[in-house]
């Protein structure tokens, strides 16, 4: 192998011990090149300029202002480049509603506290999975920025602008190996062209809804078309940390005719209501249909996510069985592909948006190829759902 493919970074942190630590841990990454550090949006500026990053990650915890600023100049600007927006508890419920508002903005949360060695490697961790999820997913409209070839270790290397942060010592060798990441799995085959999935032949009872990134412009195309007199409840699983979800909801609530807002413990299902998990919690669905409600747990991640589409999913299908009806939109990664399946073994009905609306084909991707789920241009998924509802093939 003559080349290998890299993201390049620029790490954006006020905080000098997180700063360094994030670059370091980063640059262990295989998958990854660091070439920028900055201690404020204001200073990133021309870095961004000189470096050429595919990946820009932001810390909003000491400088909301300037890291909100830096995050919507590159949606304006430089709409190539990911970025991905670390936040914190201190962060501001203001901070978290804009960056909920932005267009396919990654986010991860960090603990409270320094940047001891236990926590950076956690941030690390859960900085690169996202990245590692862009990157098996790249490709599609809008989509992951290029990335650049890098010459392989026998080849000679140009030198390129140093760090501003001096090359501290290494990471002890716990936290190495927490960090020390493989390559992206391999995409799936093709699905064979005269495989279609078909849709359940049971009337759904309840909706589940999975999306990641690019997901708060999806959801705001797709429920607002939906009827005030649609006749199932609704529960969502947008990615996102705490407070961010909130946010979202209320955004939401103020263009839907149906009501929406962010789920609490007991909960009922009920129509006309849109249930969104809160960020950092899984949503379960217990009970009974017709009795269901909800219960928000700290089980473990699923798909490195919390919450999970596949956990929400599979507590639909022991709820409802064949009378669940599953929508996958746009988002990096594979969650939501194992609960596809366990909705289509169980009789229900499954709708995934197609690549050319999504502004990330992984999360559809998989029941599509699979031929579990049937694809659905976004503009045209709240009709598609509405008549499976009412039985009427959709195509």
């Amino acid at each position: 192998m003559s080349t290998a493919t890299k993201m390049r970074l620029l790490v954006v942190h006020a905080d000098a011990g997180f700063r360094q630590g994030l670059v370091r841990g980063l640059g262990l990454n295989p998958w990854i090149d660091v070439v920028g550090a900055a201690m404020s949006g204001r200073t990133a500026l021309p870095k961004v300029v000189s470096y050429r990053p595919d990946v820009v990650v932001v810390d909003l915890d000491q400088n909301e202002a300037e890291g909100l600023d830096l995050l919507q100049y590159l949606e304006r600007s430089h709409p190539g480049i990911l970025r991905l927006a670390i936040t914190s508890p201190a962060v501001q419920e203001s901070s978290a509603s804009a960056v909920a508002r932005m267009n396919d903005v990654d986010v991860v949360s960090r603990s409270a506290g320094g940047p001891d060695d236990a926590a950076l490697a956690r941030l690390v961790q859960d900085v690169v999975a996202p990245l590692l999820r862009r990157t098996s997913s790249r490709g599609g409209p809008g989509g992951d920025p290029p990335l650049r070839p890098v010459p392989a270790p026998d080849v000679e290397i140009a030198a390129r602008p140093s760090v501003s942060a001096p090359a501290p010592a290494p990471l002890p060798a716990a936290a190495a190996a927490a960090v020390a990441v493989g390559p992206p799995p391999s995409p799936l085959p093709p699905r064979p062209s005269h495989q279609v999935a078909s849709l359940g032949a049971r009337a759904p009872h309840v909706l589940g809804i999975g999306v990641s990134t690019g997901g708060p412009k999806a959801l705001a195309v797709f429920l607002p078309m939906l009827p005030a007199d649609f006749p199932l409840p609704i529960v969502v699983v947008q990615h996102m940390p705490p407070k961010f979800t909130k946010s979202l909801a209320e955004s939401l609530d103020k263009n839907c005719r149906l009501r929406v807002r962010e789920a609490q413990n007991n909960d009922k299902l009920e129509r006309g209501t849109i249930l969104i998990a809160p960020g950092g919690f899984h949503l379960r669905v217990l009970g009974s249909d017709g009795a269901a409600t909800v219960r928000i747990t700290e089980d473990p991640p699923e798909c490195s996510c919390r919450p999970s589409v596949d956990y929400l999913f599979r507590s639909l299908v022991e709820v409802y069985g064949a009378r669940t009806m599953g929508v996958v939109l746009t988002g990096m990664g594979e969650d939501g592909w194992i609960g596809s399946r366990l909705i289509r073994s169980a009789g229900g009905s499954v709708l995934a948006q197609d690549e050319a609306t999504s502004t990330v084909f992984g999360m559809p991707r998989g029941p599509i190829e699979a031929g579990i789920a049937r694809a659905v241009p976004l503009e045209r998924m709240a009709e598609s759902v509405v008549a499976v509802v009412k039985g009427v093939p959709c195509s």
